[in-house]
């Protein structure tokens, strides 16, 4: 288990990602450079979700059994991520926020079951994923 210190720095720097996501909402919201703002806001939103997978490919790399099958898991947020990013070309910002706030629940949903052992973790991700997945609504409904 983490020592106390480690846990209180991710919890720290867990909370330290939530700013570019509130920054990119205040821009859409103000109006400030909103479409620029919109477009960061879905690039941050897909780099994150790719880091959560890389969170389990750590963890499947630790493991003395078989780890496939998380690798494999471990790698669908970055397809997801990458594959919106380059179909911002095809689909409208709207159209891209909902897939990417259903892949942060769903996400979060997966590490619920399979990471239940680190109740501290799940109660960050938790917290974290739903302010991000709140912040994904209001600039769908901005965008509306």
């Amino acid at each position: 288990m983490l020592q106390e210190r480690a846990i209180s720095t991710a919890q720290r720097l867990g909370y330290a990602g939530l700013i570019p996501f509130l920054v990119f909402t205040f821009g859409g919201l103000l109006d400030l450079y909103a479409e620029h703002s919109l477009r960061l806001f879905v690039v941050y939103s897909a780099l994150i979700l790719s880091f959560l997978g890389g969170v389990h490919w750590g963890l499947a790399m630790a493991r003395d059994d078989n780890p496939t099958r998380m690798l494999h898991w471990s790698m669908l947020p970055s397809i997801l991520g990458i594959v919106l990013v380059f179909a911002g070309i095809w689909l409208s910002p709207l159209t891209m926020l909902v897939v990417l706030a259903c892949g942060h629940l769903f996400w979060l949903n997966f590490e619920k079951r399979h990471l239940s052992e680190h109740l501290w973790y799940i109660e960050l991700r938790s917290r974290l994923s739903f302010t991000v997945v709140a912040l994904h609504i209001i600039l769908i409904i901005i965008s509306l």
